[in-house]
């Protein structure tokens, strides 16, 4: 399965011209259907099934999918593309009426992914549209949404961020306090892009150090909740693909708050070299090389074990009950016997790769 499941993905970030599409036909042809049933299950719980579907069509693979599984995928990847314009239909609306009340958001993850970073717009899935907006700007932004028809779901208000939605299940995650960048907003953290599938005439983004730098913190606080996620992973690959000559590690020094982030984006580059042939970010590669990669198997199990929410009581509670026959509310990945041994596993590995920045020079200057 995971061997599937890394042909599937290497296809994904695989170039046009490459030699690696010449020698993948023939391995896709000899997976079995079982095989494709747990690789597709597992990269659906990873949200790469639109990516996946879209490379092998643009690759001439689909016809190496048993017919069953090609039409599941190409059903997500419509759906995707569909839904994904819909949003970009809603933003665009949203930004010309902030335009006019000289309103200066800033969008950050999902949307700004999809449309300028991804091969296509179906490739990339989100659930929302996440925006930055000045505290001082964030009334006159919630009459914005309000007369298009948002309102504000307080139910799901933080105390950093307001989430508006419409009746059609837009919702809008506007942060208004953005404490990752706190005390840095002299060092010029946006810039302004032209978009690849938006009738506006700029898109105000992270410039490139502050995106991995706000990638990699979300990834990393979202880990206990949801493990490693191969979607934001790819995220950082296609990133580093279009601005790695543009990072410069004084200034992600200055970014990351914290030593376990640079473990993470380390690990990750390593991971893209090691497991897809991805040249990492120049500036960076020679510091990585002191770090263990991510492996695939690594986190696929750590995946399975955060949708149970283990290796907390609640998750040893939830697989007790489905073990006793219980009905749960929600479907989860099946969790292998080797998953809860490896898991610490994985832990201590991370652990002391955290230990080891402490004894090295973190960027290598």
């Amino acid at each position: 399965m995971t061997s599937l499941s890394h042909t599937l993905i290497r296809t994904s970030l695989a170039k046009s011209d490459s030699d690696w599409i010449a020698t993948t036909k023939q391995r896709l042809h000899c997976a079995t259907k079982s095989e494709w049933h747990q690789s597709l299950t597992a990269l659906e719980w990873h949200r790469l099934t639109p990516l996946v579907f879209y490379s092998l069509k643009a690759h001439g693979l689909a016809d190496t999918v048993p017919p069953p599984y090609l039409a599941q995928m190409q059903a997500v990847y419509q759906q995707t593309r569909l839904t994904n314009a819909f949003f970009r239909l809603m933003l665009v609306r949203l930004l010309r009426r902030m335009g006019e009340r000289n309103l200066h958001p800033v969008l950050w993850k999902g949307m700004v992914l999809a449309d300028n970073f991804y091969p296509d717009p179906g490739t990339r899935l989100m659930g929302d549209i996440d925006f930055a907006i000045a505290p001082e700007e964030m009334d006159e932004a919630t009459e914005v949404f309000q007369s298009l028809g948002f309102d504000p779901q307080d139910e799901a208000e933080t105390e950093d961020a307001i989430y508006f939605a419409n009746k059609m299940g837009v919702i809008c995650d506007v942060h208004h306090r953005v404490r990752l960048f706190e005390g840095k907003e002299s060092m010029n953290l946006t810039i302004d892009i032209k978009p690849q599938g938006m009738s506006v005439p700029t898109l105000r983004i992270l410039e490139p150090n502050a995106m991995v730098v706000h990638l990699i913190v979300h990834m990393d606080g979202h880990r206990p909740e949801t493990g490693l996620m191969l979607q934001w992973i790819l995220d950082l690959a296609f990133v580093f693909r279009q601005w790695g000559t543009l990072l410069e590690p004084e200034r992600l020094e200055k970014l990351i708050p914290a030593k376990e982030h640079w473990v993470s984006l380390f690990r990750t580059i390593r991971f893209l070299e090691q497991e897809f042939g991805e040249k990492p970010p120049t500036c960076l590669a020679q510091a990585a090389k002191n770090f263990q990669p991510f492996t695939l198997e690594e986190i696929l199990r750590q995946r399975r074990l955060a949708l149970w929410g283990l290796p907390y009581p609640r998750g040893w509670l939830r697989l007790g009950a489905s073990r006793l026959g219980f009905r749960l509310h929600h479907c989860r990945p099946e969790i292998q016997a080797s998953d809860l041994f490896l898991g610490f596993t994985d832990a201590m590995r991370n652990l002391r790769n955290i230990q080891k920045t402490f004894q090295i020079d973190t960027v290598g200057h």
